[in-house]
């Protein structure tokens, strides 16, 4: 396969290629989306989060959802035809191709936090407040904490199936709820660093 590099840019010569690319990409960002969907809807129903909250977790869970699958896609088990590949070289080692994957997740991933950035910007100026300051970024450091928490416990779940049976429901809930208290306080201290009083 031929590619050519612009930096750290990709670009597949091959057009089969490059829209297989973007085919990957758009279903690696649907999988992810869903999967954090799925880890929201289970959730305690009371916890202290408004909804712009919920949904920048959703978008750090996916990244982090897509991250994991990423570490995967580079470490996969040595396959029947990587094996053969090494004794007969004909074949084909049957490896994938790490350049195409990391093209894939760096699209995925600079859509991701796109959609973070743009999603804890309306709220802030919502608010009339400053996007880029410390209080904010307080903020956002504790719902990427939540997200990368309940990943931990929820990717050990096939959340589909086994959710109503596992006992890590319960692990899960007691985490969103101590972490959601955090994000609350977090909030709080946000207003009040700017003097201003929450609109909801």
């Amino acid at each position: 396969m031929q590619k050519q590099y612009s930096g750290d840019l990709y670009i597949p010569q091959d057009e089969r290629r490059l829209r297989a690319v973007q085919r990957r990409g758009e279903s690696l960002d649907s999988t992810v989306r869903d999967w954090s969907a799925t880890v929201v809807e289970v959730l305690p129903k009371a916890l202290p989060l408004i909804k712009e909250e919920l949904a920048v977790i959703g978008l750090f869970l996916a990244q982090q959802r897509r991250l994991n699958l990423e570490l995967d896609a580079r470490n996969p088990d040595s396959t029947l035809r990587e094996r053969l590949g090494k004794l007969l070289p004909f074949l084909g080692d049957g490896s994938p191709d790490l350049d195409a994957i990391r093209a894939v997740h760096r699209i995925v991933s600079s859509r991701l936090e796109s959609d973070i950035d743009r999603a804890c910007g309306r709220y802030c100026e919502a608010q009339a407040i400053p996007s880029v300051s410390d209080p904010v970024i307080d903020w956002r450091v504790t719902m990427r904490f939540m997200a990368q928490g309940l990943h931990r416990i929820a990717s050990q779940i096939d959340l589909k199936k086994d959710y109503t049976t596992s006992s890590k429901r319960f692990e899960l809930a007691l985490f969103a709820r101590e972490a959601a208290g955090d994000i609350l306080q977090r909030r709080r201290a946000m207003f009040s660093a700017f003097q201003k009083t929450e609109a909801f």
